[in-house]
């Protein structure tokens, strides 16, 4: 159990951020940890708790949003689907580039950002009729965000990005660290 203490209280600690930035959308839209957790996810755990570990903790937290902010939309089938879609391709994105150095992660999960951004809005773009089914169109999914809204596509990016790099930073750092200082004390001299 203490082996995995640290991975339980960092899962947490991610759990508890995500349902905290729920409770205040206007302030931080999209700074929330899921997409750097199925990025390291993939990059620092192997076999099924890879996906495992990161599939339940959006399913625990996904219907946060919804309870806290009273929008069902989070709920509807099609933003369920490409929310899952998008978290799939970080995954992935994540399992190819694993053993790659720091720095190629942490580009890396800008990359897995923007790939998010891209799949949610896109998929919106496509499925939603408040978007022309034209470049200009996308481009107002992408960067505009719908009609009458009061925070712009763009934000959403910018916010997922920096959440991603930050916890992305934060679970890498763990992962070289620690192995690191274990190794230095199981070969310390005795005294």
């Amino acid at each position: 159990m203490n082996r995995h203490l640290p991975l339980v209280l960092i899962v947490a600690l991610l759990i508890v951020f995500r349902i905290v930035g729920s409770a205040m959308p206007e302030s931080f839209p999209n700074f929330q940890p899921l997409a750097a957790l199925f990025f390291c996810g993939a990059v620092m755990l192997s076999g099924w708790r890879s996906w495992a570990i990161p599939l339940a903790a959006w399913l625990v937290t996904y219907p946060a949003p919804a309870l806290i902010e009273g929008n069902g939309s989070y709920l509807s089938p099609m933003v369920v689907f490409s929310t899952g879609c998008a978290f799939a391709v970080v995954y992935l994105l994540g399992k190819s580039i694993s053993g790659a150095k720091f720095g190629t992660l942490i580009l890396g999960s800008v990359g897995a950002a923007l790939a998010f951004h891209l799949i949610t809005n896109g998929l919106a773009w496509i499925g939603s009729p408040m978007y022309a089914k034209n470049l200009e169109g996308f481009w107002q999914s992408v960067w505009a965000g719908p009609l009458g809204s009061t925070i712009p596509s763009w934000v959403f990016l910018r916010n997922m990005t920096v959440a991603n790099v930050i916890f992305t930073a934060i679970l890498l750092s763990a992962r070289f660290s620690l192995p690191a200082l274990q190794k230095d004390t199981q070969h310390a001299p005795a005294r």
